[in-house]
């Protein structure tokens, strides 16, 4: 819609700014402004995740073969307690947030508190092994607090083109925080006197204490307020989450759109939405929980441990969690600009074929045991790091969009368990015949690389309701 006069003679739209909790103070012409600029506000709403989902990184990585040089770094219970933690968190979080219904932002406050104390734990008591078990539960329920209300409500905020980069902000911030874990933990000597533990605790209080600053960005999600039936503050949630913060005709539209999703939504019985996400749940079990465990565990880190104790290459660390931070950083770039079909596609066979090589590699002994061969594995490593780190930002934008509203948190909550159920047994049944398993993952992943094509939909620039079509479905060949 032209914002001066038009040739007929109509006045032009009127917009209204925003100054708080309630519209209306001044008007005048909306003004033209980048679609950059115009979306900053939504940017800013899932940056209050970022920094915990940094956190989260870094204590699944902690978990997983990158923590200070101590022996109980190596016990079952102290990798697995993290995941625990997160399975307890997801599943609180469903009633949790019904009841926290136009208030998630105190579900991301209660998480930051919670971090806060894990990490006054880790920095006061760095050495303890019961006192670091405890605040390892503690970060890992936080994040399952939070993990399926900051999709959902990122996927509800976000226009749709620009609704992938609000949902990778998960897994971008998750890769960050294991790149900074590999990094630090990777030349921290033991001997110092300053512990890593309580480097990692401060870093903690740090991302808490600034969530909590940051939590005045925080939009509710309009669809919330329009569940309560009170479409002024669903309105005025619209107008704060565009630059600048005024309600004009596009304001309008967008309400009147999510109105219809929601009552087209609300409509359906819960039969009916549980048998629609049937497929889908199918479709996330596999490219989200699996292939992002793949991406990222116990043991194919060992894989790089066992190389550079061999070859000392110590550098090797830094340089794996510099290619994943990487990795997710183009996925960032791309993933509204270009389609997203394709590039996860590619990423995952890749992903694949790199698996079954690493998996090649350490079945056979004299390949881990001759120069040639660990130097081949700890590049083969790196490698699966850029492009782990790259499919699995996808992940987040896929895991939003696929289940109808009225069951969404409970199927999500679903597959976060069990990546986290995954993990679980990565670590339960490590062995040093690593091979035979990373064999396996790479066959799975390079099998469902090839199947993603065939059934996963293209939903860049789709509106939540045509996505939702899409992964219903259980072939998709249609190009948008």
């Amino acid at each position: 819609m032209s914002q001066g006069t038009t040739g007929s003679g109509e006045a032009p739209p009127i917009a209204i700014n925003v100054t708080n909790a309630t519209t209306a103070t001044t008007t005048g012409p909306a003004p033209k402004i980048s679609r950059g600029r115009l979306n900053k506000p939504q940017s800013q709403a899932t940056a209050v995740g970022a920094l915990l989902f940094t956190s989260a990184g870094m204590n699944m990585a902690m978990g997983l073969g990158w923590a200070e040089n101590a022996l109980y770094a190596w016990t079952n219970h102290f990798c697995y307690s993290w995941f625990i933690g997160v399975i307890i968190g997801a599943v609180v979080s469903v009633p949790f947030s019904h009841f926290m219904t136009a208030k998630k932002k105190w579900i991301m406050a209660t998480s930051a508190f919670i971090i806060l104390f894990e990490g006054i734990l880790f920095a006061g008591v760095p050495r303890d092994y019961d006192t670091l078990l405890a605040a390892r539960y503690l970060n890992g329920i936080a994040i399952g607090l939070m993990a399926v209300p900051f999709l959902i409500h990122a996927s509800e905020i976000a226009v749709d083109s620009y609704r992938g980069s609000c949902l990778m902000t998960e897994q971008y911030s998750i890769s960050f925080g294991i790149g900074i874990q590999m990094i630090y933990s990777s030349f921290w000597p033991a001997t110092v006197d300053f512990p890593a533990n309580r480097f990692h605790g401060i870093l903690d209080i740090v991302y808490s204490i600034l969530t909590l600053v940051f939590i005045s960005f925080f939009t509710e999600s309009p669809i919330d307020f329009i569940r309560k039936g009170d479409d002024m503050a669903a309105l005025d949630c619209l107008a704060r989450l565009q630059n600048p913060k005024i309600v004009n005709a596009n304001t309008h539209a967008r309400l009147e759109q999510q109105k219809y999703y929601y009552q087209e939504q609300n409509y359906a019985t819960v039969e009916k939405c549980v048998k629609k996400s049937l497929v889908p749940l199918l479709k996330m079990l596999v490219f989200r929980s699996a292939l992002l465990a793949f991406s990222y565990n116990l043991p194919l880190n060992i894989t790089l441990k066992y190389s550079v104790l061999l070859n000392g290459d110590i550098w090797a660390g830094t340089v794996a969690g510099v290619c994943r931070i990487v990795g997710v950083f183009l996925a960032f770039i791309m993933v509204d600009h270009a389609p997203r079909k394709i590039p996860s596609t590619i990423s995952a066979i890749i992903l694949g074929g790199l698996l079954i090589g690493q998996g090649t590699l350490f079945k056979d002994i004299y390949n881990i045991l001759n120069w040639r061969g660990i130097n081949t594995a700890m590049a083969l490593y790196i490698v699966i790091q850029a492009f782990g780190g790259f499919y699995s930002s996808y992940t987040s934008v896929y895991l939003a969009e696929a289940f109808p509203l009225k069951v969404k948190p409970y199927f999500m909550t679903f597959c976060v368990i069990m990546e986290a159920v995954i993990q679980i047994i990565f670590i339960q049944t490590i062995s040093l015949r690593i091979g035979n398993n990373l064999l396996i993952q790479g066959i799975i992943t390079l099998v469902a690389g090839i199947a993603f094509f065939f059934v996963m939909p293209e939903t860049k620039n789709s509106s939540l309701a045509e996505a939702q079509e899409g992964y219903s479905k259980l072939l998709n060949f249609k190009r948008k």
